[in-house]
Parts: structure tokens; sequence; C-alpha cells
């Protein structure tokens, strides 16, 4: 599984850069670059550990709808290293997300 760095602050699945869900979803279908791409799990607010299923982890599994991407095999994220950025500072929708990692085929 993927070693997965998020940057969005304001998700409510982050904590210390790493995700309190069992797999997320890196969405956007027929996307060609990196900025085409977004995390589909992103939830804008803040960390609240009652809220999520497990702790904290820095390997998850990630589900890949950017099939255009070089680590994407069947719609699973095969990268060893994933980097999770917004795209600014107001990040409030999966749309100011993006995954650092894609590389087109």
């Amino acid at each position: 599984m993927p070693t997965l760095k998020c940057d969005v602050k304001n998700c409510s699945y982050n904590e210390c850069n790493y995700c309190s869900l069992d797999y997320i979803h890196v969405g956007k279908e027929g996307a060609t670059n990196k900025e085409a791409t977004c995390c589909e799990s992103f939830n804008e607010g803040e960390y609240v550990a009652s809220n999520c299923a497990k702790e904290p982890e820095e390997v998850v599994q990630i589900k890949c709808s950017a099939t255009q991407c070089v680590y994407n095999a069947n719609e699973k994220c095969r990268a060893e290293y994933v980097p999770i950025s917004s795209t600014s500072t107001a990040c409030c929708a999966c749309e100011d997300t993006l995954c650092e990692a894609f590389i087109s085929r």
C-alpha cells in the first residue's frame, strides 16, 4: 500500500498529515495531469478522533479513478509515496485538492 502524506490541513480526516480513513478515493476519471485530480474523500472540517473509524496512519489503500496515471492498476494506486495537497489556502471542496503523485501514461 502507498505511503500517504496529506497536506490538506482543513480535512476532517487529517491528523498530523496522516489520514484516519481505511482508504481514500483519488478522483477524476479522464484526468491527464495532476491538476485535474482530486481527493474525493476530502471532508472540510477539523479532525475529531471520535468521528473516525481508526487512528490516523501513514499507509492507506487508495482507490483511483484517474485511469491515465501510470500508477493506476485496476483503479488501485501502486505508487510508493502519494502526497495529497491543496490548491489554495481556503480549501473547501474536493476540487481544491490534488494528487501530487499523478504521472500521465
